[in-house]
């Protein structure tokens, strides 16, 4: 039995033996949860959090995450919830919703609740606003990190 537990705890002892743990070491067994960043991220965003999503953002760009991915994951959030806003003026349920621009029916009701936060001319400038954010990015008339925070900073009221 004892021999079973030395085992086991030396699979989890990855430095065992060694004087000095090193940052190569920490990085080959930690991982970190970009995805749940991003989708924090972006939920600040939804909910006009300023502060909270820059903070994300910089935690994002400190985990090595591609500006323009960000960017990308703005805008379509963004275009979600001017799809939802206009869906549900219309008149259709949140299953409707859901189907319609294509995510899971949980879903379609905290998108309800973040378009309900915005009015439609403000989602179609957020929307345009990024479309022109990627455009600078790509012809080379804005740096890529900084051109992101702008949006942010553009597109939320503190």
């Amino acid at each position: 039995r004892r021999q079973r537990q030395m085992c086991i705890r030396d699979r989890f002892c990855y430095c065992m033996g060694k004087e000095e743990i090193e940052v190569r070491d920490i990085e080959a067994i930690c991982t970190t949860q970009i995805t749940n960043k991003i989708f924090e991220m972006v939920e600040a965003v939804a909910v006009r959090n300023q502060k909270k999503a820059l903070d994300y953002y910089y935690d994002l760009l400190a985990l090595k995450e591609p500006p323009m991915r960000v960017l990308f994951l703005i805008a379509r959030q963004c275009n979600l919830l001017l799809q939802t806003k206009e869906l549900k003026s219309r008149g259709h349920d949140n299953k409707t919703i859901a189907s319609k621009i294509g995510v899971p029916p949980f879903a379609a009701g905290k998108y309800v609740a973040q378009a309900s936060h915005f009015k439609t001319s403000v989602l179609k400038n957020a929307v345009k606003q990024c479309v022109e954010t990627e455009e600078a990015v790509k012809s080379g008339r804005m740096n890529d990190m900084m051109s992101v925070e702008i949006l942010i900073l553009s597109v939320l009221p503190s």
